[in-house]
């Protein structure tokens, strides 16, 4: 709709530009015809007004041809609108397209050429007989020759010039919807991404709060020291949420962030406060703060999914590069699962999401009481 408005507007100043311009010549030229100049300019002027693309076809092809009508007869009138004919060009452009514009101007051709020599013979008979070109009343020829190269090029090229604005208007606005677009794509991640870490850092210590809060509910009445015990661990996990919370937000701070060393302290965690036996070996090289944070969360989310539904005794994770990027393999030799109904859980799939963003890819080998292997891939 701007654009619209300011193309109606643009036309406008061009033609009040133009003829103004002309009215200023003819006033200070005797060799005039005052009154056909004003009477041409004033149905011009109030055509300016005039820009009917909301219009039917006819009207707008109906409008572009009057236009186009007076300033030929004009010319053959010695009044010389040239100028204004081309923003015409322009105007059937937008009004009623690229074939329909290349048309009117095949047509208005022989016209043009014709009423542009009626217009230059008086001149030439009032001069030696010869212009400079040659083109002079005895030599059509000649004139019409290039009088037609003349027209044909700047027609052209205002048609182009056309175009090239049409084009650049339909990118911006391609631009803006990609750009909406982005905003749109942005929000959607960024809030995939809090789940992520609502998930990871307070969604398995709030499921134990719960089930230790829900114990002391239920012994409460007849053994209340188990119910303080359990109060007492839930105390400690609401203290670890906060924990996790601020350790999350150091992570994502951080612009030092050691994977190497955030992987090794996760492992040495799982291995003091749990009963599985941790092995594992480490070695990554610097990677962006975006991406160790990612891997980080991955390994992380695989070691609790171990932890809470494996009932493995063992864990071994690899982390290493080679040629084609990173490797990242998490083993356990728990009861595992069948692949064929597996429908992945939220921490899992959690998991993917982050493979997928990083441009990797995630493997799973497992079958009933075969552990399960995952296998993971990203690129360097």
């Amino acid at each position: 709709m701007f654009f619209l408005r300011s193309l109606r507007q643009n036309f406008r100043s061009l033609e009040w530009i133009f003829l103004s311009a002309y009215l200023g010549m003819s006033l200070s030229a005797s060799s005039y015809n005052l009154p056909l100049v004003l009477g041409l300019c004033g149905v011009l002027f109030l055509m300016s007004w005039v820009f009917p693309i909301n219009r039917p076809r006819w009207q707008r092809l109906s409008y572009i041809v009057l236009g186009l009508l007076i300033i030929v007869w004009a010319r053959s009138l010695d009044v010389d609108l040239g100028i204004l004919q081309l923003i015409y060009f322009g105007k059937s452009y937008f009004l009623l397209g690229h074939r329909s514009a290349i048309v009117l101007v095949i047509i208005t051709a022989i016209p043009t050429v014709f009423s542009e020599y009626l217009g230059n013979m008086s001149l030439v008979q009032q001069s030696t007989g010869v212009d400079p070109l040659g083109l002079n009343p005895n030599n059509p020829v000649r004139f019409v020759f290039f009088a037609l190269a003349i027209y044909t090029a700047v027609s052209f090229f205002t048609i182009m010039l056309s175009e090239m604005i049409v084009t650049q208007q339909k990118n911006y606005q391609k631009i803006e919807e990609l750009s909406g677009q982005v905003e749109s794509l942005a929000a959607t991640l960024e809030r995939t991404r809090i789940a992520r870490e609502i998930h990871d850092s307070l969604g398995h210590t709030l499921t134990d709060l719960d089930t230790q809060l829900a114990v002391a509910q239920t012994l409460r009445s007849h053994n209340p020291d188990q119910a303080f015990q359990a109060v007492d661990t839930a105390k400690f996990l609401a203290k670890q949420c906060i924990e996790d919370v601020s350790q999350a937000l150091d992570r994502m701070r951080q612009s030092d962030f050691d994977l190497n060393q955030a992987l090794i302290a996760l492992l040495e965690q799982l291995l003091q406060t749990s009963t599985l036996q941790v092995q594992w070996k480490v070695k990554l090289p610097e990677m962006p703060i975006y991406q160790s944070y990612q891997i980080y969360c991955i390994v992380k989310e695989g070691l609790m999914n171990v932890q809470k539904h494996a009932q493995a005794s063992q864990v071994n994770f690899f982390a290493y590069q080679t040629t084609t990027g990173i490797i990242l393999e998490l083993k356990d030799n728990g009861i595992g699962f069948d692949r064929t109904a597996f429908h992945p859980s939220f921490g899992l799939q959690g998991m993917i999401e982050r493979v997928q963003l990083l441009g990797g890819q995630l493997d799973i080998e497992t079958a009933h009481t075969q552990g399960t292997q995952i296998y993971i891939t990203l690129p360097l």
